[in-house]
């Protein structure tokens, strides 16, 4: 992970608490799913940099996400009642159309449609003579043909055909999602392979692939799979699958192309072995994730419960809570939860996830508690508020039930 800058441009200083501006719609705006996230981090209490480190993406990534936020007005940053307008977009050079003088005061040449284009005059005597074909009928001048078309990239290659699918990949080739069947697969095909043992193999190239070739690959993986292409589709299960997919993509990306990696490792398809506890908890989170996108939320519990043993970070335990959660252990994931809101007291949405466990485990008394508590800390998110405002309404209602 790249280090946290202490400017951002645009922004300024990354030891700055920023708030979301009052009445931003997400919606409105189209915010994509990352970038949602990285909006629900930003409470007006955390600094920047603390907000940039416990997004779980890159940090390159998070900060790209930032600065889009604030273009878009949908931050404020200390001192400010309302964010700036930020200038639209400006048309790519080959659309803008470019000041000559024809176009201006000259005449507009006039351009023949193939149908309608006069005869090619007599040739000049002094001019040399061009080649010519004889046919039955006479000499003809020949034409040039025109450059051949380019063959067509085949893109970054994947087995998309999935040998020995699982009973989850299975299904989730047959859900009902606004993805064409290739997306599809090719999602699915990533994901084995996000693991991150073989970069190469993630971004489609052979080992050893020039530069400019990992680029290509990568650019068109990202604009195949970005989560932010697909925003408010219906993607089923596959609205974590993308994210983790896409980031995984990015990570292997970063890593060929790091210039203080040692190339001969990686060209040889094999993992770096990591050097401290934290690497290695990095690599055994990143498999839980994969293990809990596939439907395998028990095994997926093994992994995060050894990478929360040796990191126990609260990116690492908020996503153990959740993943307890799907697997219907409310015990674990209330564990895990208590954990992550100690280390984050003052943040709500982790005080949300411990709710979450609370109602899981019927601790509805404890789930009501935890959301008032959450409802007092001061919080620039709307959007946050209103759905800790809905938990604790459903909660009260379950309550009054019992």
């Amino acid at each position: 992970m790249s280090a946290v800058p202490a400017e951002i441009a645009g922004i300024g200083s990354t030891q700055q608490k920023l708030r979301v501006s009052p009445g931003f719609d997400p919606l409105k705006a189209a915010v994509g799913p990352q970038e949602y996230f990285v909006l629900s981090r930003i409470d007006g209490l955390q600094t920047l940099r603390d907000v940039l480190l416990t997004t779980g993406l890159p940090v390159d990534r998070a900060i790209s996400i930032v600065q889009r936020l604030r273009a878009i007005g949908a931050l404020l940053i200390p001192g400010e009642t309302a964010a700036p307008i930020a200038a639209g977009p400006t048309s790519p050079p080959e659309a803008r159309p470019s000041p000559s003088p024809s176009r201006i005061s000259g005449p507009i040449p006039q351009i023949q449609p193939p149908a309608t284009r006069p005869p090619a005059p007599a040739p000049d005597a002094a001019a040399p003579a061009r080649p010519v074909a004889a046919t039955a009928s006479g000499p003809i001048r020949r034409v040039t043909s025109p450059p051949a078309a380019e063959p067509a990239d085949p893109g970054p290659e994947h087995d998309l055909s999935l040998p020995g699918a699982t009973p989850a990949e299975l299904a989730a080739l047959r859900e009902d999602v606004a993805l064409d069947e290739r997306i599809r697969r090719r999602i699915l095909a990533l994901a084995r392979l996000a693991d991150g043992r073989d970069p190469w193999a993630l971004l489609g190239v052979p080992a050893g692939a020039e530069p400019r070739d990992l680029k290509r690959a990568y650019f068109k993986l990202s604009k195949e799979i970005h989560p932010d292409r697909y925003y408010g589709q219906r993607l089923g299960s596959f609205t974590d699958r993308l994210p983790f997919v896409f980031e995984a993509m990015s990570r292997a990306y970063a890593r060929l192309t790091s210039p203080d990696r040692s190339r001969g490792a990686a060209d040889a398809g094999r993992a770096e072995q990591p050097q401290t506890p934290q690497e290695y908890a990095a690599e055994l989170f990143d498999r839980a994730c994969q293990l809990e996108i596939g439907g395998e939320h028990l095994e997926a519990m093994k992994l995060f419960a050894a990478a929360v043993r040796l990191d126990p970070q609260p990116r690492f335990l908020r996503r153990a809570a959740s993943c307890a959660l799907a697997a219907r252990q409310p015990r674990s994931a209330v564990e895990y939860a208590k954990k992550a809101h100690t280390l984050a007291p003052s943040d709500p949405s982790a005080a949300r996830l411990l709710a979450a466990a609370f109602r899981a485990a019927g601790k509805l008394s404890d789930a009501e508690e935890v959301l008032v508590m959450a409802m007092a800390l001061k919080s620039e998110n709307d959007t946050l508020t209103a759905e800790l405002r809905h938990d604790l309404a459903e909660v009260r209602r379950l309550l009054a039930q019992s």
